[in-house]
């Protein structure tokens, strides 16, 4: 529940969302190859996580165009 330490909401501001939605979707592969050579994943990250940690933010991409179009905000989950 949120609140009591298992699940927190969290709003992402405009500014990210509207650069989200605005950014090359050619280049997310690109983001996603950097995001897992990063070194802060608990292990490695192969081939197959790396093409669903592009296909993630290429959603993530879409969902934040939809919410600029119509006005609307992102918010993410997260369960620790």
């Amino acid at each position: 529940m949120v609140g009591d330490g298992d699940v927190v909401s969290v709003a992402l501001t405009d500014v990210f969302r509207d650069r989200l939605a605005a950014f090359d979707r050619e280049l997310l592969k690109d983001v996603a190859q950097s995001w897992a050579a990063s070194g802060d994943f608990y292990e490695t990250p192969d081939a197959e996580d790396i093409e669903d940690m592009g296909d993630l933010l290429h959603n993530l991409a879409e969902l934040a165009k939809r919410a600029v179009a119509r006005g609307q905000r992102l918010y993410c989950w997260m369960c620790p």
